[in-house]
């Protein structure tokens, strides 16, 4: 990340994921797991670049955290497979896609507010 520049990257492979496929599902106690699908994320690339505006010195005493941010543009890409034992064996790719609004800053909370 570089924040000066509106930069920053994120690369990932690999990854196991659970879908619970709906909120209620994920927060029913008694399933607390919901009803998974097991799922990877064989790849996901995000990029942040441009600076759209800069909001440097910003502090929240409410919720106790401060920072300096810059909001610009992501543009991700994304290939997601779930296994065929899982009864659905899928794979999702999507095409890359650029956001509207995507924000990148440094970040301080809690007892470091």
């Amino acid at each position: 990340m570089n924040l000066a520049r509106g930069t920053a990257s994120l690369h990932a492979e690999n990854v196991c994921v659970f879908d619970t496929f709906t909120v209620p599902n994920s927060l029913d106690l008694t399933r607390p797991l919901g009803n998974l699908v097991k799922g990877v994320i064989n790849h996901l690339d995000i990029e942040w670049s441009g600076i759209e505006r800069t909001i440097s010195g910003f502090s929240d005493s409410t919720d106790q955290f401060r920072g300096d941010f810059i909001e610009n543009s992501a543009r991700i890409e994304v290939v997601v497979t779930t296994p065929a034992s899982t009864g659905h064996g899928f794979k999702f790719i999507s095409n890359p896609t650029t956001s509207e609004f995507a924000q990148i800053g440094h970040e301080r909370n809690g007892v470091f507010f």
